[in-house]
């Protein structure tokens, strides 16, 4: 003789359950998410060549506009600025590296910043990926890629000892994971 399957009636909904499945469905909708568009130009003085020597490197990036949600919702922009002198060439360029920096953000709230770089040089395109986390301030723990493309010929004639850098101006986007 077969066994009957015995079913346990299902309990309704508590006002607990529904209460604790609306503030899951509220986190998920605060989440901070963030992307933003940007320009940088970056000056090195003296310019570089291919032949390691002191540069004074200068940055200026711009991000924005930006959109966001959740805690990020307030970023319209954001500004990176800096300064620093070291041994480099034109050859470091295209290496991989970990680099840190400050975002400075238009609610007035700073991010520091640490990625991997990865850089690329194809045909007339210079690229660096950024992959890497908010380590510090406003949206600490957080994930972001950042992209770079610029123009390349300054790069190439210099790695082929035909010239040398002395700017690069770049169009960025980065994206809060």
């Amino acid at each position: 003789m077969a066994a009957a399957a015995v079913l346990a009636p299902i309990a309704p909904a508590t006002a607990a359950d529904a209460h604790a499945s609306a503030s899951s469905s509220a986190s998920a909708q605060a989440l901070d998410t963030l992307t933003c568009t940007g320009t940088s130009t970056t000056t090195y003085d003296p310019p570089i060549t291919s032949a390691t020597a002191s540069s004074t490197r200068t940055i200026d990036q711009t991000y924005g506009p930006c959109v966001g949600t959740g805690g990020a919702a307030a970023i319209t922009g954001g500004t990176h600025n800096s300064s620093n002198t070291t041994s480099r060439s034109c050859l470091q360029l295209l290496s991989t590296a970990t680099v840190s920096w400050t975002i400075h953000w238009s609610n007035g709230q700073s991010s520091t910043v640490t990625a991997q770089r990865v850089s690329n040089l194809a045909a007339a395109v210079f690229t660096n990926t950024f992959t890497g986390s908010v380590t510090s301030g406003y949206l600490q723990g957080h994930n972001f890629v950042e992209t770079m493309t610029a123009p390349s010929l300054q790069i190439t004639a210099c790695t082929l000892r035909l010239g040398s850098v002395s700017s690069l101006g770049a169009i960025h986007t980065f994206t809060l994971l």
